[in-house]
């Protein structure tokens, strides 16, 4: 495992807020460092949550992923795009009753269990995550409810997500055909939106200031932190970073979660909420 840098000047640390892909795994496979260090904050009571742009998994499905390689957290531990997709959208839309969806069993789940019926005659509004299924005809349907007025939802917009064995096309490569086609953008509730980041906030119960973002992609993790005022490390073990002056860049870069250092008087002094 890594030791921390001593020239980095890390801030007080009361909470982490994690993306998931390409930081404690990438596909199936296990970041083991990663994975080592979460458990080190939670013997530490070092209280995290994690945000993931992923729609295809609920926080539970999450949960069970994180036990296989030896990390045992809670579903609240764990935001994901699709809940606060179907959320945000219950919340800003309270007379909306139809939606079409394109995305996994996942995305469905969280837009009915709000109370949305799920159907592709008129919908109110279109609701798109990472569906490894996708046809053109989801997407002739799609285009068209838009064109006729249907609200826009996108889970999230990565082109891009880590696999085992490389990346694959994100939820953000359809929405954006879609987007394109109806020339309409659609409303973004995952990174680089802060959305799911203030939920996070929420059931830590930490200080803005002293809760650390970590992420692997500038466009999305580190925006969503910066957008929400957190201090933010990327780490270089998923997508690699590409140089854009327009974004703002990270607070800190890493190659692995051992080189972030805690400050040990704050260990075991941050609140933990688990449920």
């Amino acid at each position: 495992m890594a030791d921390a840098d001593p020239h980095i000047k890390w801030p007080p640390i009361e909470g982490i807020i994690s993306d998931l892909d390409g930081v404690v795994y990438r596909g199936s496979a296990a970041i083991v460092d990663a994975v080592q260090v979460f458990k080190q904050w939670q013997a530490s009571a070092l209280p995290f949550c994690f945000v993931t742009n992923n729609s295809t998994h609920t926080p539970e499905d999450i949960v069970r992923k994180l036990a296989a390689v030896g990390l045992a957290i809670a579903p609240t531990e764990v935001v994901t795009s699709a809940i606060t997709a179907a959320e945000l959208l219950r919340t800003k839309y309270p007379d909306f009753g139809r939606v079409f969806v394109i995305g996994a069993p996942s995305l469905v789940k969280a837009v009915v269990d709000v109370g949305f019926e799920v159907t592709d005659q008129k919908p109110d509004a279109v609701v798109m995550g990472l569906d490894r299924q996708i046809t053109h005809e989801k997407m002739r349907i799609a285009v068209e409810a838009i064109l006729n007025g249907a609200v826009f939802v996108g889970t999230n917009p990565d082109l891009l997500l880590p696999t085992a064995g490389g990346f694959e096309p994100g939820a953000g490569a359809a929405i954006t055909a879609v987007a394109a086609a109806s020339k309409v953008g659609p409303l973004i509730v995952g990174k680089p939106e802060p959305h799911m980041i203030e939920t996070a906030l929420a059931r830590l119960g930490t200080d803005r200031n002293a809760t650390l973002m970590i992420g692997d992609q500038i466009s999305t993790d580190i925006q969503a932190g910066k957008r929400a005022g957190l201090p933010t490390a990327l780490v270089t073990t998923g997508v690699p970073p590409r140089d854009d002056p327009s974004l703002m860049p990270p607070d800190f870069v890493v190659s692995s979660l051992a080189e972030i250092e805690v400050a040990p008087a704050l260990l075991g002094s941050s609140r933990r909420r688990r449920g």
